[in-house]
């Protein structure tokens, strides 16, 4: 990245504060100095004229900006929910599966014929840890999604004021 002095750069946009701009006028004014009181008329003037100019163009961007980010936001959060609600089923389908593979399956094994149980009512002879185990995973994949969704909708937005050159 190259960096360079640019002389066509002009600070006399700058607005100073009003009791700044009185305390200065007001020194002036007992000095007799003529060029510091115009000087502080121009640099007001010219800070209201950009200032105006700014906040008529800024309205049609911002409206722009905020129906585009609307849509990418929506668009980026519910890819997430839809991620989430179906990542989250898969884990929690996996782990109640391997619950009930090493759980209620080994237990159906050592007692004589509750083996069919163990097959007829799968939920039944499945242990609360498994159930709650995949509970949480199931909330927790769902989430990690959902954030994500998130966050990829805040990238996006931010890419839609950099590239409106909204401040």
């Amino acid at each position: 990245m190259a960096v360079d002095f640019n002389p066509s750069v002009s600070f006399t946009s700058y607005k100073i504060s009003d009791e700044a701009a009185k305390k200065a006028r007001e020194k002036a004014t007992a000095e007799n100095n003529t060029q510091v009181l115009e000087l502080l008329d121009q640099c007001s003037f010219e800070a209201d004229n950009n200032a105006r100019e700014e906040k008529k163009a800024g309205k049609f961007k911002r409206g722009i900006a905020s129906i585009a980010k609307f849509f990418t936001a929506t668009e980026e959060i519910t890819k997430g929910t839809a991620k989430g609600a179906v990542y989250g089923t898969m884990t929690g389908v996996a782990c109640l599966a391997a619950g009930w593979l090493f759980g209620a399956l080994p237990k159906g094994f050592k007692k004589g014929g509750s083996l069919k149980e163990v097959f007829k009512n799968p939920m039944k002879n499945m242990g609360t840890p498994a159930k709650v185990i995949a509970g949480l995973a199931t909330a927790g994949v769902a989430a990690y999604h959902i954030i994500r969704g998130k966050m990829q909708a805040n990238q996006r937005n931010a890419f839609v004021d950099q590239k409106l050159n909204i401040k």
